[in-house]
């Protein structure tokens, strides 16, 4: 782990129900990532399959196994230029059907998160609720990375619950529509801000089925600072994460006499939350 490193995330256009052509894209994007100094990559969510499915067998057919020959390819791509990738694709396990991220290297698989909340929209009307309760906090060669999936931000408790858990960076990969402004425009602010983490949201800016993606993928810094914003643009976009920032959880305005400490200051037992 480093205590500073070029973070980046992917505004880039998937096929539905395209795994091999989205997989064959992967590859030219990662080299780009990797000539900008790369060491962690963040795709949208369900890159490698699509969203927008009309069917659960559709959503099925267009879904990997995580022993799958497609996870061995990612492996090798991770592994040809030196970085870490968190990646969204549809999952199947035996009949079931999960919306997932995986955070993956040149060893492999690092980590999976299964979206746990669902909104009635594209592959998510046919996804099956994943069962246990663990906690989606990855060690990587940048830190600690969380990963929480595009709707899920608009649950403060998962975001909390992943940086209690010593996440430094959380990443979101989404598929936000142009309806979704309030999400990327405000909510990423305030989650990273609140929780002293960076941000990492991968979006879409093309379109599938009837929806048009938002682009506006981002980073954020642990203070809620925009540190770059893709806009509608196609691409990969970076910036350098100094992780000691996320791990001070202390603001000093003026040391001894002005400072905030929202995470010493926290009092969990008073709080509620059902």
């Amino acid at each position: 782990m480093t205590e500073s490193a070029y973070v980046a995330v992917a505004q880039v256009p998937a096929v539905l129900g395209d795994v091999a052509q989205n997989l064959a894209a992967m590859k030219g994007w990662m080299k780009q990532a990797a000539e900008k100094g790369a060491k962690l990559l963040v795709f949208p969510e369900c890159y490698l399959s699509g969203y927008m499915f009309g069917t659960r067998d559709d959503a099925y057919a267009s879904a990997i196994e995580q022993n799958g020959p497609e996870i061995e390819e990612m492996r090798l791509l991770c592994a040809e230029y030196g970085m870490e990738i968190v990646v969204g694709f549809m999952e199947r396990v035996g009949p079931k059907l999960y919306n997932v991220a995986a955070v993956m290297g040149p060893k492999g698989v690092i980590g999976i998160h299964r979206k746990r909340h669902l909104p009635f929209l594209g592959g998510d009307r046919f996804a099956d609720e994943p069962d246990g309760t663990d906690i989606s906090v990855f060690d990587t060669a940048v830190g600690k990375v969380g990963v929480a999936i595009c709707y899920e931000i608009r649950f403060p408790e998962i975001s909390r619950t992943l940086a209690l858990a010593g996440a430094d960076f959380i990443a979101l990969p989404t598929n936000w529509p142009v309806q979704s402004v309030l999400l990327a425009d405000y909510f990423t602010r305030v989650r990273a801000a609140e929780n002293f983490v960076f941000f990492l949201v991968a979006n879409r800016a093309d379109s599938e089925g009837d929806a048009d993606f938002l682009g506006k993928s981002q980073i954020i810094d642990p203070l809620g600072n925009v540190m770059i914003n893709a806009g509608t643009d196609e691409g990969i976009v970076l910036a350098a994460a100094d992780v000691g920032r996320a791990r001070n959880k202390t603001i000093a305005f003026k040391a001894g006499e002005f400072e905030l400490s929202p995470w010493k200051d926290r009092r969990p037992a008073t709080y509620r939350l059902d």
